[in-house]
Parts: C-alpha cells; sequence; structure tokens
C-alpha cells in the first residue's frame, strides 16, 4: 500500500532498515503479529561505495504524510512505521551490521544482528521486556550469537546493574555459562 501511494505521488524510492518484530516476522524467524515497523535509518553509500546506515532522511515528511494516509485508511496507529530504534546508529551497531543486511525489497537487519538488538530491548522498558525476551526465547540464539552480542554491549562502559540484568536475560535464554563470565 505504501509503495503504491509513493508511486502515485512520484516519491523517489527509499531504502529503509528495519528491525524488530516487523524484520523477525518477514524472515519467518518468528510467528506473532506487531502494530509497528521499527526503522533504524536508511542505506546511503558512501565515496567508496561502501554501504553505511544514516538515521538522517529516513523517513521524510512526504513519505511520513503517505504512513499517516494509510493509518486513516487501514485505522491503525499513525506511527506504524517510525525511526523507534534510529538512536541505535549513534549507540552503535554490532560490527559489520552493514555486510549481514538480508535485502528484500526492503532492507531488514540479519537473525544474528536481531539477537544483538533484541537483548539490548530486552534490558530497556519494563513494559516492553516481556515482548522482546519471548522474541529472544523463539530465536533460541545460538551460544556464538549470544557471546557476540554481550561482546557488544560491554564494549562500552556499562553500570553494574547493567551487568547484572544483562546476566538475568542471559540465564531467562538458557546462556547462564556467558552471563557468569561477565565481570561486576
Amino acid at each position: 500500500m505504501l509503495n503504491s501511494k509513493m508511486v502515485y505521488a512520484d516519491l523517489a524510492p527509499v531504502n529503509l532498515v528495519v528491525c524488530g518484530g516487523a524484520a523477525l516476522i518477514s524472515l519467518h524467524l518468528i510467528s506473532r503479529s506487531t502494530n509497528d515497523v521499527d526503522v533504524i535509518g536508511s542505506i546511503k553509500s558512501d565515496k567508496d561505495g561502501q554501504v553505511c546506515l544514516s538515521p538522517e532522511d529516513a523517513l521524510t515528511d512526504e513519505l511520513l504524510t503517505l504512513v499517516a494516509e494509510i493509518a486513516i485508511d487501514l485505522g491503525i496507529r499513525e506511527d506504524w512505521l517510525n525511526p523507534g530504534p534510529s538512536s541505535l546508529i549513534e549507540f552503535g551497531l554490532p560490527q559489520g551490521l552493514e555486510d549481514r543486511l538480508i535485502e528484500k525489497m526492503y532492507g531488514f537487519i540479519s537473525r544474528f544482528d536481531q539477537v544483538h538488538l533484541k537483548i539490548f530491548a530486552v534490558m530497556g522498558s519494563e513494559s516492553e521486556a516481556t515482548k522482546h525476551l519471548n522474541d529472544l526465547l523463539d530465536l533460541e540464539p545460538t551460544a556464538e550469537e549470544t557471546q557476540a552480542a554481550v561482546d557488544w554491549l560491554l564494549r562500552r562502559e556499562s553500570s553494574a546493574d547493567f551487568k547484572l540484568r544483562l546476566k538475568q536475560v542471559l540465564d531467562r535464554i538458557g546462556h547462564e555459562r556467558i552471563g557468569e563470565q561477565i565481570q561486576s
């Protein structure tokens, strides 16, 4: 529907990178419903042709106008397509994420990177933690995926509370041994 409206409005194509529930569902990694599409950013190429993510210009005013029209047409929330996780670009994404993008007509992040972001998301808002934890449990992350996510999360200075919460998440998803290695 959005594509049709974009064509009719003569908008240029956009290269969005999607994560979260919509990406997991579209890649057939989990089976549940979602009410939004989380956009990390848009794909840009630098002067050397390297792919990189940019939070700028991912959701233009023109595109958001069409998104709002669709929301009205379908009776869904106006921000069903949103840049909620775009701050992760500043936070720092898992190294090599751009190389692992799974190209569709839309850009979805890979399972490997979904595990990273879902572990991070479980540690966030208490109101959303159960949903993210259930996604992680459905994904059944491997020890390799989990260790890579932990390494990514601990590259930054982390409080003792953050590390404790991370250990709790690892316990819940069956990777207690990885949690035991985290120094408080």
